[in-house]
């Protein structure tokens, strides 16, 4: 009956321009702080609420703010518009009103939320009150009671994050629990900024439940921006997804939007790895696809604990001495490194990170091995879809920002690394547990380690072959543990061949952007 189809929002604040549609019932606006995702939620509310429009709301004081909705209401679309201008140096503010129109606002209940949670901002009446007025116009309580609860709420001017954070989770619930009995002929619209602010990660997840049980209500509709990879990879097939998702940034300090396509379900098995570990590529500024966890684990550790001043020649003329210092820094330069679990999970991949991103900041990092005939078919592929480029050669990879490897990225360790590894540890635990030690059985180790590393030459699979060697000898680690042990004790002691450490510098140098 009720959906908030687009927003047009012209010269307000932030935006120049920008024409956002949104999903039935839920909409998650994503990005960096500072991209002001928290502009297009106050423009929701300034066109709803008829909010006096302010000189400071204007990006460009000689043109228009025009901000216009449609929205869907008894199967009719019905636009609701207001414009603002300077007339002899006062704001003058037009309303499209006609009949259908004004039946309509008067039938929304906008409840915004901000950020800092402020409470009894100047004894004026704020989110906390509007939402006890609603909870009891949905009850039918006596007014009394209602300036009772409001009275109270005013009288509590504690900013503490305990109050804030048991106000708002306490208060969701109450207005579920309003409306868990009656039909509700009133639309209510939340706009609610950083929901995961002040709230303990059991508090987030509290917040996270209570908000999908909210969006599926009828006649309500729930935007939100959040930091929080909790919230923005809670998918559900038919309810939210990838859809629902506005990435916004600031480009040339204009701020703009960017929503996926999903039609036809392409990223549904994306949208599942999400769920689970990859949601912080939401809040990236590069990304780096990689096949496994071994990768995801080692990359980082790589990055961190190499000498890069023989890899890499960087012009220093453009660089500040902090983003000299941090040229190869992951953290400070915002990139992901992303596992995407099997080889053709790349192309779905690849395609998706760079309509999330310019295809300029997605960097994707392959083995070649006994596949890699039907690799390169994929390669080619995804590389057509993305820049529709139709004769695309195997020494162009790069070009695209495709990264072959020559081998499987395991082979990229020197072969003795893996027996003085081994025997550190060996070695180290003999001297710990010598008293109880076997020396015999110790000998027998040494020579097992040299039979197993001696076969590892005639391996088809080496990431097999070194799993089954670390099996043989440390039980307990799981695959992720030998990749973060071994990847920082082979950094620390050189072991990497310096042909993979090139690579990982030319990486770096593609996400430069002052090159």
């Amino acid at each position: 009956m009720f959906h908030f189809k687009s927003i047009l929002i012209q010269n307000f604040r932030s935006i120049s321009n920008q024409d956002i549609s949104f999903w039935e019932n839920k909409t998650v606006f994503v990005g960096k702080n500072g991209s002001w995702k928290t502009v297009i939620l106050k423009a929701i509310e300034k066109l709803i609420n008829s909010k006096k429009i302010k000189e400071k709301d204007f990006k460009d004081k000689n043109k228009k703010i025009i901000i216009e909705a449609i929205i869907s209401y008894e199967w009719e679309e019905i636009r609701v518009k207001i414009e603002a201008f300077f007339e002899w140096k006062e704001i003058k503010i037009l309303r499209n009103e006609d009949e259908k129109t004004n039946e309509l606002l008067k039938k929304i209940n906008i409840i915004y939320i901000p950020s800092d949670r402020k409470i009894n901002k100047d004894n004026k009446e704020d989110w906390y009150l509007k939402l006890i007025d609603l909870i009891l116009k949905n009850k039918e309580e006596k007014l009394k009671e209602g300036r009772y609860w409001k009275e109270k709420l005013k009288e509590l001017n504690d900013k503490s994050w305990e109050k804030k954070t048991t106000l708002l989770i306490s208060l969701l619930k109450l207005y579920l629990y309003s409306i868990s009995d009656r039909k509700s002929e009133d639309f209510t619209i939340f706009l609610i900024d950083q929901p995961e602010n002040f709230l303990h990660p059991h508090a987030t997840k509290m917040i996270d439940s209570l908000l999908q049980e909210i969006w599926e209500l009828e006649n309500t509709q729930i935007f939100y921006s959040t930091h929080s990879p909790d919230l923005v990879s809670n998918f559900r097939k038919w309810k939210y997804e990838i859809d629902d998702i506005i990435f916004v940034k600031i480009i040339d300090w204009d701020t703009q939007t960017k929503k996926i396509n999903n039609a036809g379900g392409r990223f549904n098995k994306i949208m599942i790895n999400l769920i689970f570990k990859n949601a912080a590529i939401f809040f990236s500024d590069y990304v780096i696809l990689v096949e496994w966890e071994t990768e995801k684990i080692s990359i980082p550790n790589i990055y961190e604990n190499t000498n890069w001043e023989k890899f890499s020649d960087i012009n220093k003329e453009w660089l500040s001495e902090e983003e000299e210092q941090n040229y190869f820094n992951l953290n400070y330069k915002n990139i992901s490194v992303i596992d995407v679990w099997w080889k053709w999970a790349l192309y779905e991949w690849y395609i998706f990170a760079c309509e999330l991103f310019d295809k300029e900041n997605v960097v994707a990092l392959i083995d070649k091995d006994e596949n890699y005939a039907i690799d390169r078919d994929m390669i080619i592929k995804a590389i057509r879809n993305i820049y529709k480029a139709w004769h695309i050669y195997e020494n162009e990879f790069k070009k695209y920002n495709w990264i072959v490897l020559e081998w499987e990225f395991e082979n990229y360790y020197k072969i003795d690394s893996i027996k003085q590894y081994i025997r550190s540890e060996i070695d180290n635990k003999a001297k710990e547990y010598w008293d109880d030690f076997d020396p015999e059985k110790y000998q027998l180790s040494i020579i097992k380690l040299e039979t197993r590393l001696e076969n590892l030459k005639y391996a088809k699979k080496i990431s097999t072959a070194y799993e089954n060697i670390f099996n043989a000898f440390f039980r307990k680690y799981s695959k992720p543990t030998i990749a973060f042990n071994l990847s920082t004790w082979l950094t620390q002691t050189d072991w990497y061949k310096e042909e993979l450490l090139k690579i990982f510098a030319e990486i770096i140098e593609k996400f430069d952007v002052k090159k």
